[in-house]
Parts: C-alpha cells; sequence; structure tokens
C-alpha cells in the first residue's frame, strides 16, 4: 500500500475521506462567490416561486453582464436536499446512501454534489491537490497530536471566506484549541 493509495483512495480510509468530505460541505472555506454572465442567460429555480402579481416564477432571466451571487454556504447546507440536520456536522452522512433529492438536484459542482470548489469552466483547479493536501495534514497530526476545543464561545462569521472567532463580538479571526501530544 502507497502513501498514494492512503490519501487517495477513499476505499482505504472511509472515515477520513467521510470527515473531509462534511467539512468541506458545512464549512466551505469561500462561501460566496460573484460571477457575472458573459451573455444572455436563463437561470432556471430549483423551487418555484410567486411573484407580486401571482405568477409562478420558473426561472429568472438574465441580460449580459449581469452579476450574480452564488451562496455556496446556502446550497450546501440547503435542507431541502441534504435533511433537516443539513446544518449539523455529521461526517456518517458520507457513509450512508445519499438523499435522492441531493443525487436529483444535479448540481454543477465538481465535488461530491457540492458547491465548495464551484463548478463548470470557472471550477477551482486545485480541488484535488487541496483533498490530498487535507488529508495528508490530518494523517500526520493526528498521528502525534489530541486536538480539543477550549471553554470559549467559537462564531463562524459569514464572509467572502468564512472565519471563527471568539465570540460575535470579535472581529479577529481566531479559533483556540487545547492541543496535547500523543506520544513522544
Amino acid at each position: 500500500m502507497t502513501i498514494r493509495s492512503i490519501l487517495i483512495g477513499s476505499w482505504v480510509l472511509p472515515y477520513l475521506d467521510a470527515v473531509c468530505r462534511e467539512t468541506l460541505r458545512v464549512y466551505p472555506g469561500v462561501a460566496i462567490v460573484i460571477r457575472e454572465t458573459t451573455r444572455e442567460a436563463v437561470l432556471p429555480l430549483s423551487t418555484p416561486v410567486r411573484g407580486v402579481n401571482g405568477e409562478l416564477i420558473t426561472a429568472v432571466p438574465l441580460a449580459k453582464n449581469s452579476r450574480i451571487i452564488a451562496d455556496v454556504l446556502s446550497c450546501n447546507l440547503d435542507p431541502a436536499l441534504w435533511g433537516a440536520d443539513a446544518a449539523e456536522w455529521r461526517p456518517q452522512r458520507w457513509m450512508e446512501s445519499l438523499p435522492k433529492e441531493v443525487e436529483e438536484a444535479h448540481l454543477p459542482g465538481v465535488y461530491s454534489h457540492l458547491m465548495t470548489f464551484i463548478g463548470g469552466s470557472k471550477a477551482c483547479i486545485g480541488f484535488k491537490f487541496a483533498q490530498v493536501e487535507i488529508k495528508t495534514v490530518l494523517l500526520i497530526l493526528l498521528q502525534w497530536f489530541k486536538f480539543e476545543p477550549t471553554d470559549k464561545p467559537i462564531a463562524w462569521n459569514f464572509a467572502s471566506v468564512q472565519y471563527p472567532t471568539v465570540g460575535r463580538e470579535s472581529s479577529v479571526p481566531e479559533m483556540p484549541l487545547r492541543v496535547s501530544l500523543l506520544r513522544s
């Protein structure tokens, strides 16, 4: 068995793979993405909405050069797709069959029915590298160190890039952890 098969082959370490997928689903590095249309387009809605005139709207026409804000986090945490526990970090969901709503949604994401790395021609070209890097760092660190939360309240702040702070009042990105050596 090579290090490559350990890190890339989800069949070798399925729980590590599930932890990585769930972390990238619940805590995507980039929470929103702004795009601009290069031509006229029609944006279909996943769920129809009723307009102020009572008419049912199933798609939105977009003019060339329209700016669109894609809410990656909301898509990844949508209870209509992921179920009532969508906002909960639960790696076991990747060890089970995914909800049929997720499969049928046909999200354009390049990774695991998620929008974390976006999709299409503007998808993150480094998403495979990111997966390998996350698994490598975890594999190495978790052999040597134990990580525990402190008693300080952690709040996740919604911005282009999500970041944790101690409490809601702080604007300083930080996430205190208690780290101890497992072996010497």
